[in-house]
């Protein structure tokens, strides 16, 4: 739950109003639900509206063979974000590299690279012995949007692997956030999503659990009353559609927003605390972006 210049899960605690059989969200995890099953394909999905399909990419095991060649899900509009990290350095025409290695949460450009295909983002200490990572963000805002990221973690506690979309306005929490990807356990199991709005930074998430060691494409249907998330093409919740979330009125709807990738720092109740079995260095990889625009009626 960051973006920008910002680690937006500190001390702050903004909490869903409770409702009846709603699981709410408070500082650092998702409350259990009583009569409602905690596993990945439970959680508020809903069956009462179809939302467009989701990318027919799909993952292979193994950290040799990576994501299948992307597809554009049905329904959407026009692709708007292609990447494929070719080459040997980041376009800086289409991202912006963060840059803020004394920050909260401390990002430094020598930490991104561009090699063999994928994007690195990399953890670790520097010559002053000060730990710190990277992120990029997209240069493309888009009011709603399907986004597809194909991606996978070295093991280390220390760093979360994040995934998210970020208001254009940069009024947060006003303008609400869209995490689509947070791996922030060192064994890289599992993976939190999260959908925040409202100037009280209201949210809700859920956990989704795969090895996320090995290469993954995670999703999201963004649209103007709900937010759907999938894991190589299945969906695994949404919020808006049903009776529970579609009163919290969470889904983001007063700025476009842009895609960005980090790879953060941290030690607290959501990011482990890096250890002596944490390695030197922790990469993110990441194969490859698409993104689409919304198709309007």
């Amino acid at each position: 739950m960051s973006a920008s210049s910002r680690w937006a899960f500190a001390a702050t605690v903004g909490v869903v109003s409770a409702m009846l059989g709603v699981c709410v969200l408070g500082a650092f995890g998702l409350t259990a639900c009583a009569g409602h099953e905690s596993g990945s394909e439970a959680q508020w999905a809903t069956g009462a509206r179809t939302a467009p399909a989701a990318s027919a990419a799909t993952t292979s095991p193994g950290t040799g063979p990576r994501c299948a060649e992307p597809t554009a899900p049905a329904g959407w509009g026009p692709l708007r974000v292609a990447e494929d990290f070719d080459g040997t350095t980041l376009d800086t025409s289409k991202w912006s590299i963060y840059n803020d290695p004394d920050g909260h949460v401390p990002r430094d450009p020598a930490r991104v690279t561009v090699a063999g295909g994928e994007l690195r983002l990399t953890g670790g200490a520097g010559p002053d012995g000060k730990d710190v990572s990277g992120g990029i963000s997209s240069n493309t805002n888009l009011m709603y949007a399907h986004a597809d990221v194909c991606f996978r973690v070295d093991k280390g506690s220390g760093y979360s692997a994040i995934v998210l979309l970020w208001p254009q306005s940069e009024k947060w929490p006003e303008d609400g956030e869209i995490d689509i990807s947070e791996v922030n356990r060192g064994s890289r199991q599992s993976t939190n999503s999260f959908v925040h709005n409202h100037a009280n930074n209201d949210r809700l998430g859920h956990t989704t659990y795969a090895d996320f060691t090995q290469w993954h494409v995670m999703s999201v249907d963004w649209l103007p009353d709900h937010v759907t998330f999938y894991l190589d093409g299945r969906k695994q919740w949404t919020v808006g559609l049903d009776a529970r979330t579609a009163p919290l009125h969470l889904v983001p709807t007063t700025s476009p927003m842009h895609l960005a990738i980090q790879f953060d720092q941290g030690c607290d109740k959501f990011v482990e605390c890096r250890t002596k079995a944490t390695p030197a260095k922790v990469v993110m990889h990441t194969d490859w972006v698409r993104i689409y625009a919304y198709k309007r009626s």
